[in-house]
């Protein structure tokens, strides 16, 4: 479940308590920092919290602060600067070397609620939509751990046996295309563009070419991996419109996923996933050491 979803939920809980509860928000980063702006962490009235500001540095002390804020009913900014070495001054144990400021807000009644709505559309418009085409067993993992980065993952196959519930549990929705009637077309069983990205991985090239070619027409796709070699994705994309002869479109990744010498059907997933993600990040997949300036951008 996407962190917004489980903040919004215990938001949820607290109204349906009566009880009020504290909105920590990350509104300011200069320097190192754990998490971005915009990072969220509810605090209840027992001390409970959901989600996360930081690595663990700051939580106690905005738990601490959100007692007062919440007694008080006012706002409050919290500012820390981290840049200093003997953090241990401040009693925090920070590893970070940045600064953060903090946003604390009290909610509660109307304002609980409308906050509870605020966090549904801003969720609705951030839902990264992804598109399985196969159920093969390795596709398991695939929407497993699409579904605990908080992506919506739909699987598609031909196949009755394979496209159960029961394999895919983690799937928001789980669709039999029958390839026998004709005219069955992804676009005739789902929404194509309400997806940011798309895996082919049928293992069956007739199945898999057709679903290339047809998804290779819809624009809101910025990722659209293929599993397999190289040479068998070209060949897929023979006679493709709009594809030259040999070559291969720079929104498809081909083969798919990134070079971590993955083996395993969840190595793989992994290679999968991190690259669709940095793709819709607009990042190029390297290690973090290699990055000049702040890890996070500013939002």
């Amino acid at each position: 479940m996407h962190e917004l979803d489980r903040i919004r939920l215990a938001l949820v809980d607290a109204a349906d308590r009566g009880e009020g509860a504290v909105l920590a928000t990350v509104v300011g980063v200069d320097g190192s920092a754990y998490r971005g702006t915009g990072a969220r962490m509810v605090v209840r009235a027992d001390g409970s919290t959901t989600g996360a500001v930081s690595g663990g540095c700051l939580e106690a002390d905005i738990v601490a602060r959100a007692a007062e804020v919440l007694a008080s009913g006012s706002a409050e900014r919290a500012h820390y600067d981290m840049r200093s070495s003997d953090d241990d001054v401040l009693g925090l144990g920070m590893g970070c070397r940045g600064v953060v400021d903090v946003q604390l807000d009290p909610l509660a009644g109307d304002a609980l609620r409308a906050e509870i709505d605020r966090l549904a559309e801003l969720r609705a418009r951030n839902a990264v939509r992804l598109l399985v085409c196969g159920a093969g067993a390795d596709a398991i993992p695939v929407v497993r751990l699409a579904a605990m980065t908080g992506w919506l993952a739909t699987v598609v196959d031909h196949r009755p046996s394979f496209v159960t519930v029961d394999r895919f549990p983690d799937a928001e929705r789980v669709i039999r295309l029958d390839a026998s009637q004709t005219g069955a077309t992804l676009a005739s069983v789902v929404r194509l563009d309400e997806f940011a990205a798309a895996v082919v991985m049928g293992h069956a090239a007739s199945h898999d070419g057709a679903r290339l070619h047809e998804l290779l027409t819809v624009p809101s796709l910025r990722y659209l991996g293929v599993l397999g070699p190289r040479r068998r994705t070209m060949e897929l994309l023979e006679g493709a419109p709009g594809v030259a002869p040999g070559a291969i479109p720079p929104h498809v990744y081909a083969p798919i996923g990134l070079d971590i010498g993955a083996e395993t059907p969840e190595e793989i997933a992994l290679a999968i996933v991190s690259e669709c993600a940095a793709a819709l990040a607009g990042r190029t997949p390297r290690s973090l050491r290699q990055r000049e300036g702040p890890i996070h951008e500013s939002r």
